[in-house]
């Protein structure tokens, strides 16, 4: 997401926590495994353990040996890994390095591991422990002195149903859990001015330039603190894009913090436009009131029963999983359902 960390900004025990832990492990060649919901930087902490650490090449900062897992096929993310000989299979027209040899003194992550194969797993196994690697085709081994980042946003039951027993113990010698910004309300604020002036960038714009006070981003940090935010911080990149087009705009006529709360809303109904989630959510307060549903068939010509019930299992699930994680319980002790029926519930948006 390319928000920067700054420890000094931390409010939350939360993150205090996490970074502390990172910087101890990062002196250390030891495997890191970094668990946490997508969109909560976990790519962005991989980076600031390399960086604060001894295993990184400099020359190497504006591309660094990382891969998400989830993007090829078993034998293309071998080619990646390990590289190949000329002539090893259709198409390698000349020898090829693989990450393993430039990842050689420097730092290796793997995204989405959760996606490895396991014959790789087996082969990681390898070069974790020798330090050696063959690169396909090759007959003899090469080295490489690499230290091993991975990361997933899979709870650590299931990551350890899906990957073999041996490869899970020697990549999770230390883990790292980044929190959801729903558990971080805290630090909301700084973070929220981070990816606002990020996301001006990216869009050419100087951020100084937008007619936005003090207020209005604690306005905005305010208001997203009370929301789920399932997919962290891109939600808020998602305000960020959509506040800016409205400050841009010259035909728009509200004020800024008109445009704020255009935007938050704007922003948040993106993500859940095609599960038609404002009917849920319409559909809840009118259960808690004991309203009639004439209101909500005027507005949607007809409920969609079953996106209603998925919304609603989606947010029970979400919320029991969140309490469990932070009370450090199974959640299955919250309520009558398996902690695989919850999975199922939050995945299903």
């Amino acid at each position: 997401e390319g928000v920067l960390w700054d420890p000094a900004k931390f409010k939350s025990d939360q993150l205090k926590s996490v970074f502390a832990q990172a910087k101890r492990y990062a002196s250390l060649k030891v495997p890191i495994l970094i668990l946490g919901e997508r969109g909560t930087g976990k790519t962005t902490l991989a980076n600031w353990i390399r960086n604060t650490s001894p295993y990184r090449d400099e020359e190497q900062d504006q591309a660094w040996p990382s891969v998400p897992c989830g993007q090829y096929d078993a034998e293309t993310m071998r080619s990646e890994l390990f590289g190949y000989m000329k002539g090893a299979f259709t198409g390698a027209d000349e020898d090829s390095e693989g990450l393993l040899h430039a990842a050689d003194g420097d730092t290796l992550f793997l995204d989405e591991i959760a996606d490895i194969s396991p014959n790789l797993q087996r082969l990681l196994i390898r070069a974790l422990e020798d330090k050696k690697f063959y690169r396909v085709g090759a007959q003899s081994p090469e080295k490489s002195d690499f230290r091993l980042l991975t990361a997933t946003n899979r709870p650590l039951d299931e990551l350890k149903d899906q990957l073999d027993a041996d490869f899970m113990d020697r990549i999770s010698t230390f883990i790292l859990r980044m929190p959801p910004l729903r558990d971080i309300p805290e630090d909301l604020d700084w973070l929220w001015e981070s990816v606002f002036e990020l996301a001006a960038e990216r869009a050419d714009l100087e951020p100084a330039t937008l007619p936005l006070r003090a207020e209005d981003h604690a306005f905005i940090s305010n208001e997203v603190a009370g929301h789920p935010l399932p997919g962290n911080l891109r939600e808020l990149f998602r305000i960020a894009y959509h506040l800016i087009a409205l400050l841009e705009d010259t035909d728009y006529t509200g004020s800024p913090r008109e445009a704020c709360e255009q935007a938050i809303n704007e922003g948040l109904d993106v993500i859940s436009a095609s599960s038609e989630r404002g009917m849920a959510r319409d559909v809840a307060e009118a259960f808690v009131g004991q309203h009639p549903l004439d209101s909500i068939l005027d507005t949607y010509g007809a409920v969609n029963t079953k996106q209603v019930r998925d919304d609603l299992n989606n947010y029970l699930a979400t919320e029991l999983q969140r309490i469990a994680r932070r009370r450090d319980l199974n959640p299955e002790t919250l309520c009558d359902k398996s902690r695989r029926t919850l999975q199922n519930w939050s995945q299903n948006q």
